[in-house]
């Protein structure tokens, strides 16, 4: 009886760095890497080398990378735009064209964030709400073309909080 709870001791040790080494997907994962492709949120445009102006919408900034790669797993992404709130990297939208590219995409979240959450079983529509991270993967049912969405919460926090401060509290007067 010694012996076997010895090898059972013994086992139980070897077993444990491999347990620790298998990371599963989910929120963690998705927090923890607080970015895309190494792109960083609350970076300042000064740290990329590679960036041209899209468009401008408010306080935000659209570029896109001219060395940006246009997959996602095994998905072709038809396009890829980095979104700078004052300066500050913000949010990383990604769109897909066709349901082989969308569904692909939605693989790849997937095996990197976990299933996320689908209100409804009759629409791609899934969710992931780290603490830190926020991400979305919207599929239009006609298309199958996809956006997915992936938004710092600390900026998105600051970008609501400045538009409730400028934005006027009594109605305009009648007429005006």
């Amino acid at each position: 009886m010694k012996f076997f709870a010895t090898l059972l001791g013994l086992l139980t040790l070897t077993a444990a760095p491999v347990l620790a080494q298998t990371t599963t997907p989910g929120l963690q994962a998705l927090d923890d890497s607080y970015g895309f492709r190494g792109a960083r949120f609350e970076a300042d445009t000064s740290a990329f080398k590679d960036l041209v102006l899209a468009e401008t919408a408010g306080q935000t900034r659209y570029y896109r990378r001219t060395s940006e790669p246009k997959k996602l797993g095994e998905a072709d992404v038809a396009d890829i735009t980095y979104g700078f709130y004052q300066g500050k990297l913000s949010v990383v939208l990604l769109k897909t064209r066709g349901a082989a590219n969308s569904r692909a995409a939605l693989a790849a979240l997937q095996q990197k964030a976990g299933p996320g959450k689908q209100n409804s079983p009759f629409s791609q529509r899934y969710a992931w709400n780290g603490k830190r991270v926020h991400l979305s993967y919207d599929e239009n049912a006609l298309s199958n073309d996809a956006v997915i969405i992936l938004t710092c919460k600390k900026i998105k926090q600051q970008e609501i909080k400045r538009d409730l401060r400028t934005r006027p509290t009594t109605p305009p007067p009648a007429g005006a």
